[in-house]
């Protein structure tokens, strides 16, 4: 029996279908700016790691756009079933069997 037969298959990282008032959308891009912008710090000053500040700016734009959201699903997809069941595992949305 193959492995990827018998595995359930993982629900997006980041639902598009979810259409959010304008007030959280306006949150959620404040949000990815600031993010980003300590990103650019971190990436500026050595002992402090910028990529968890990338990756949050990513996700809270996902939340603010739906063609966002889409482009992080699709790259999700391309990685090993392994790390996405740990971002599952992590964000709160493992699949249910």
């Amino acid at each position: 029996m193959e492995p990827s037969a018998a595995a359930p298959e993982l629900p997006d990282l980041l639902p598009s279908t979810v259409r959010r008032p304008m007030w959280q959308r306006a949150l959620c891009v404040l949000g990815a700016v600031v993010c980003f912008v300590l990103g650019v710090v971190g990436w500026l000053i050595p002992f402090v790691t910028g990529i968890p500040f990338y990756a949050a700016s990513l996700i809270l734009l996902g939340m603010a756009s739906g063609r966002v959201a889409g482009w992080v699903n699709r790259l999700d997809r391309r990685l090993p079933r392994g790390v996405r069941v740990q971002l599952r595992r992590w964000s709160g949305r493992a699949a249910k069997s």
